[in-house]
């Protein structure tokens, strides 16, 4: 009978605990993933350190290519801190907020080298690329009828031409007056 007991006990004790592989009800795991690009920079030279390990967190993790640029391409959505590592260098990290289905950039993670000359300063970090404006692509019209410069939309007028611009101003000269 005592060891009845202790088995129905032990048998709540586990069903209370649950099996530790399913989730509590109304949980959903992560569903939203965003990207992260940098790069990877001395901060005493300003050049590249190739093969650094970046990573957000323990599971999130890439190196740096030759240019020290970098593409974490998974990770979680929300408030993040990457963290860039390399041999012989302090670790240096930056925080960015990932949105789902964007790329985010951390801009430049800067590390200090672990030897270096006393009271020697770091450089200011490179100035931040701007991308080239993209270029328009022309339409072409879905009517081959109508001109590119019509407009096919009702009560809509057509963009005039523009006159050309006159290259040189012709010279004029005052007249001489006349005195009487």
């Amino acid at each position: 009978m005592t060891s009845m007991r202790y088995f129905v006990l032990g048998m709540v004790v586990l069903f209370a605990l649950g099996d530790g592989c399913s989730p509590a009800p109304g949980v959903v795991g992560v569903q939203d993933y965003g990207q992260v690009v940098g790069r990877v920079l001395d901060a005493m030279t300003n050049r590249p350190i190739p093969a650094a390990i970046v990573s957000v967190g323990s599971l999130y993790t890439t190196s740096a290519d030759a240019r020290g640029e970098f593409l974490l391409p998974r990770v979680p959505a929300g408030d993040q801190t990457v963290t860039a590592r390399a041999p012989g260098y302090a670790p240096a990290g930056g925080d960015v907020t990932v949105v789902k289905d964007r790329t985010e950039s951390v801009g430049y993670v800067r590390l200090v080298p672990l030897v270096h000359a006393a009271g020697q300063a770091t450089l200011a970090p490179p100035p931040t690329p701007t991308p080239a404006p993209t270029p328009t692509a022309e339409v072409t019209p879905a009517n081959p009828a109508v001109s590119p410069g019509a407009s096919t939309a009702p009560n809509v007028p057509a963009t005039p031409a523009q006159p050309p611009t006159p290259t040189a101003a012709p010279s004029v000269t005052p007249a001489a007056s006349a005195s009487p």
